[in-house]
């Protein structure tokens, strides 16, 4: 008599890996000129998440840019921002958090008169790649750059939105 065997698929390693970053040991690239700093990228978890620290400079930011394959959260670690989720303004400081769903059209600018950190977490993480492809643009970067290298991503440029 033959018996079968169902095999289950495998977690990705992250599930049962304990991992530490050294601040030392995370990629560091140039995003609209401002440092981000890659704590983990999709490809350290399986695509599960990706997280970043990034410094932004006062006036910088993202403009307005729709993600449709991933959740974006934003916790500030220093500094004030305005986060703008289709067309609602929110004040940021440091200790604040917003969570914005996929779909939605998002930015955020540093409005402090200092440098601002914020963390980013990205869920699934495939808009890590993005972000990483993104640093190695010339700074500025051209728009039509910007906007080509998104559609490889899902991630799509809202032109004429402040």
């Amino acid at each position: 008599m033959r018996t079968s065997t169902t095999t289950t698929p495998a977690a990705p390693a992250t599930s049962s890996t304990l991992r530490q970053v050294p601040h030392s040991a995370a990629e560091v690239h140039p995003v609209m000129g401002d440092p981000m700093r890659f704590i983990m990228t999709a490809e350290q978890t399986g695509g599960a998440y990706a997280l970043a620290e990034q410094e932004v400079r006062p006036g910088n930011g993202a403009p307005p840019h729709i993600h449709h394959h991933e959740d974006e959260s934003f916790y500030i670690l220093e500094g004030e921002f305005a986060a703008t989720v289709d067309g609602v303004e929110k004040r940021l400081c440091a200790g604040d958090y917003i969570h914005i769903p996929r779909g939605a059209v998002r930015s955020f600018t540093n409005v402090g008169r200092a440098n601002g950190r914020l963390l980013i977490l990205h869920v699934p993480g495939s808009a890590s790649g993005f972000y990483i492809a993104m640093g190695k643009l010339p700074f500025p970067p051209n728009m039509a750059d910007i906007i080509a290298l998104g559609q490889r991503y899902g991630i799509e440029v809202v032109l004429g939105q402040p």
